[in-house]
């Protein structure tokens, strides 16, 4: 192609561009619950939803399949949200069994506990009437009197035997 064909190629394109009018809007009619009629440009996020040529209030708006659609400012869509379905009664029924299953689970951990904690209390209870019965052994020990050591037993010490007969004039002289 020459430069002076690509120019001309441009310039059409440009008046066909800056000369074309918009294709008109097409607007699809749809009733609300309340059976108010209303039209969208597109059901998705950006169309525009008008009520007998005016923008819809702005807020959520349930149609008549059940899907809401959340209008802003100048009747545009911002959000929408899809009908519910059925769908969710197995969901509940799921939830149902998933706490059946885990208060089962509970209560078991929890009988396993108490079982554990009675055989702790049994234990801790032998082991205080032990602890008692040294007490009590302990108690008639320190309460025993003393007496004098039996002669007929013989100990050895290193003590010294003196003579208890003592001259003590030799003292006083």
């Amino acid at each position: 192609m020459t430069p002076k064909e690509i120019v001309e190629k441009l310039r059409l394109t440009f008046n066909e561009l800056v000369n074309n009018e918009p294709a008109p809007i097409q607007l699809a009619t749809a009733k609300l619950m309340d059976g108010t009629e209303v039209e969208v440009t597109e059901l998705a996020v950006g169309g525009i939803v008008t009520i007998q040529g005016v923008p819809a209030p702005v807020g959520e708006h349930q149609l008549e399949d059940g899907t809401i659609i959340v209008v802003g400012d100048n009747g545009a869509i911002t959000e929408i949200k899809p009908a519910m379905t059925e769908e969710v009664a197995p969901a509940q029924e799921d939830m149902a069994s998933l706490f059946s299953a885990f208060q089962t689970s509970t209560n078991e951990k929890f009988a396993a506990y108490e079982q554990r904690f009675a055989d702790y209390e049994a234990k801790l209870n032998k082991a205080n009437s032990i602890i008692d019965a040294l007490l009590d052994v302990t108690k008639t020990l320190a309460e025993t009197p003393t007496g004098t050591p039996d002669q007929a037993v013989k100990t050895q010490n290193n003590f010294k035997v003196e003579n208890q007969e003592k001259n003590y004039s030799v003292l006083f002289s």
